[in-house]
């Protein structure tokens, strides 16, 4: 919670010196302190209430401590008490996480080194075979304006020193009482975040008048999250919105150019602590789409702002605590209707029958339509003209097949949603995958839905396991090398199971692949900065293969243009090599575990004494970045450690709640020698979840230790 607090903050530096400076710089530029007190006096009474409540028992609990857990006493520095303005700022940070910000830098360095035709093929388009939630076919291809802009360095944005998650992905779906063996709703959930220790989730069973609720909740927000209560249950999916501009600003002096007309820069002074060496004073201005971040972006020369529909505020902890306590369809809707954001797809099922999927979160409406590029902030051209109504969004409820999918695709086509939402979503690949599941059976059991949040296969492979098998059938003769990988791919049930000897194949292919479409012409800068973001690689692998050609194969050295062919065989080869000296000679012992490893990061782990300690793992994993169970790793280097998967799951059934079954990744405790810091890591591996009790009789039953807590004024 304080380092959480002191990254939203900009504070990390007072206790970690100068190696976290660039993420204080940039977080106090975003300035989501200096909004914290002006959200937070916004919020209306009843909000103010509990999150007052919410930080008086925080602090009462501080208070109360013996002694600091062992992460400050290292530190030696205590933290200072929570507020309501600390809870606004870190509501902020955690919408940040899932905001759409890091393709828009990646491609417009891209723009300034690449052709047009390049460019074109690695812009993103929504894949024509991808489904969407409303049943329709999905959205075609929408135009792409790239304006004459020039500017550099906004890879210091995405950098890993900053911390930030990329946005996340989640499995999100639920089946009537006609497809669930109990005649009654099931619904099951599991989002994809970073993987660390102690877990991003706090498990709650929240019993008060008025409320029933038991779910999951991030530390430092007084709420469940995602969860179920007696009458209803509820899931969420990142709606992958396009949700933040990047604008290049006219500036002179302390004013700016806003819609043709001067207007004054609001500036602000910061002054950050530094541990071991004097403090740090920040000049920040703002225009009226939000701060400039030049003074942080190496070798930006332009005037650069960041326009995030979460610098608008927003009562997200007041339609959580209605969510909490809604009880029924119609109370569902209307606290969803006061969700801010991040937008999400909030899947539903209730004690009545019913299932559905409301659309919740600000979603832009932009005069200049759809872009991913940053755009001129003086004309007025590009402007954000509001926030489509919650009236006019998709929802869907009680379909006649019986079931609904939330998975990172299109929630409708731009036939039925005509506001731009995004071009950029994950690939449709799991989407497929839980659909034909679903269509596949009649019934379903919480078993089976646990079977389903585990699935391997790669479905969404066919082209690129097709391209690599054929070559290396047609050029056996060639090399022993693609006689071998021809036997392995021919052989392959197509699982990628962490004892598959065929996936490590399959996975290096697709990243070696990658290097020979991409690598000379982007530099190696840009491929780097490029294959760190997966859904752009992707996307555009993907569409390449699809083709059979590319601008990319084009030699510049002898003008003549490679075939796919080509390019696959020796990204084959290097992959067979590759797998030799990392993995040895012998390819009936490779095993895709012994490069795709998950371990559970602590902030602490990154010093080597300190690892075995705190971090948990690491484990063998099977999965990848692409299947039911997401299991996400950057490309490159010699293993393929996990970065991104399943952070909860839970599935539950309103009418038969005591079916309810959910995991974290690691436990409920934070400290690493309580015997509760690690022991979900177990089940969280075997895909499993712990029955999630919620009558009095199961608590009791399975009650290990209390903690009573008595009011001062009581006690006395």
């Amino acid at each position: 919670m304080d380092l959480e607090r002191r990254m939203a903050r900009g504070e990390l530096s007072e206790l970690f010196g100068e190696a976290t400076l660039p993420a204080d710089r940039l977080f106090r530029h975003l300035g989501f302190a200096a909004r914290a007190p002006v959200i937070a006096a916004a919020w209306p009474e009843s909000t103010r209430e509990i999150v007052r409540a919410y930080c008086d028992g925080v602090n009462a609990s501080m208070a109360a401590l013996a002694a600091w857990p062992v992460e400050l006493r290292l530190l030696r520095t205590p933290p200072r008490g929570f507020s309501p303005e600390d809870v606004a700022a870190v509501s902020l940070l955690k919408s940040f996480g899932l905001a759409q910000w890091q393709p828009e830098e990646i491609l417009h360095r891209l723009s300034l080194h690449l052709s047009p035709a390049r460019l074109a093929e690695v812009v993103p388009e929504i894949d024509p075979a991808s489904p969407t939630v409303v049943p329709t076919r999905p959205a075609g291809r929408s135009s792409f304006p790239v304006p004459s802009i020039l500017h550099e360095g906004l890879a210091a944005l995405s950098s890993s020193a900053l911390g930030l998650p990329r946005s996340g992905g989640s499995n999100s779906w639920v089946v009537s009482g006609a497809k669930s063996a109990t005649r009654k709703p099931l619904l099951a959930n599991d989002p994809h975040l970073f993987l660390l220790a102690p877990s991003v989730w706090y498990e709650v069973h929240l019993v008060a008048p008025g409320v029933d609720v038991y779910g999951l909740s991030f530390p430092s927000a007084p709420c469940v999250v995602i969860g179920h209560n007696p009458q209803i249950a509820w899931g969420f999916t990142n709606l992958m919105v396009d949700d933040a501009d990047f604008f290049v600003e006219r500036i002179d002096g302390d004013r700016v150019m806003y819609r043709k007309a001067w207007v004054p820069l609001a500036i602000r002074t910061e002054t950050i602590r530094v541990k071991g060496r004097a403090s740090e004073t920040v000049t920040v201005r703002e225009t009226p789409h939000g701060p400039i971040l030049s003074p942080i972006l190496p070798g930006v020369t332009a005037a650069l702002s960041l326009r995030w529909a979460g610098f608008d505020g927003g009562d997200a902890i007041g339609a959580l605590h209605a969510l909490d306590r809604a009880k029924g369809r119609e109370a569902f809707v209307a606290a969803l209707s006061g969700f801010p954001h991040p937008c999400q797809n909030a899947v539903y099922a209730d004690v009545s029958g019913n299932i559905g999927m409301v659309m919740a979160g600000r979603i832009p409406i932009r005069k200049g339509g759809d872009r991913l590029m940053p755009v001129p902030g003086d004309t007025g051209e590009w402007e954000w003209t509001g926030y489509v109504p919650f009236a006019e969004k998709p929802q869907i409820w009680n379909p006649a097949e019986g079931f609904i999918v939330t998975a990172n695709f299109p929630v409708a086509d731009n036939r039925l949603f005509r506001p731009y939402v995004s071009r950029l979503y994950e690939p449709p690949d799991r989407g497929r995958r839980i659909r034909e599941m679903l269509s596949a059976r009649e019934r379903f059991t919480p078993d089976d839905f646990e079977a389903m949040q585990s699935d391997v296969s790669v479905s969404g492979g066919d082209e690129l396991i097709r391209l690599a098998l054929q070559v290396a059938q047609r050029r056996s003769g060639e090399n022993p090398a693609f006689r071998e990988a021809a036997g392995i791919l021919s052989s392959w049930d197509r699982r990628a199971t962490a004892g598959s000897r065929a996936t490590p194949v399959y996975e290096v292919f697709c990243w070696k692949l990658a290097e020979q479409l991409f690598r000379d012409a982007m530099g190696p800068k840009l491929y780097e900065s490029f294959i760190g973001y997966p859904r752009l690689v992707w996307n555009a692998t993907d569409r390449i293969v699809r083709r059979g050609d590319s601008a990319f194969l084009l030699n510049p050295a002898t003008g003549r243009k490679d075939s796919l062919d080509d390019a696959a065989a020796r990204a084959l080869l290097e992959t067979m090599a590759f797998l030799k000296e990392r993995m040895g000679a012998a390819p009936s012992t490779w095993r895709w575990g012994q490069l795709h490893q998950a371990t559970f990061s602590h902030p602490f782990g990154r010093n080597r004494f300190l690892s075995r300690w705190f971090d948990i793992g690491p484990f063998p994993v099977g999965g990848d970045g692409r299947t039911v169970l997401k299991q996400e790793f950057v490309f490159g280097g010699k293993d393929f450690p996990v970065k991104v998967g399943p952070s909860m799951r839970m599935i539950v059934s309103p009418g038969d709640r005591g079916s309810a079954r959910s995991s974290i990744t690691t436990g409920q405790s934070g400290h690493f020698f309580e015997p509760h810091y690690a022991d979900q890591a177990k089940l969280w591996l075997s895909g499993k979840g712990h029955p999630a009790w919620t009558s009095k009789a199961d608590i009791e039953a399975n009650a290990e230790t209390r903690l009573r807590l008595v009011p001062v004024a009581a006690a006395q």
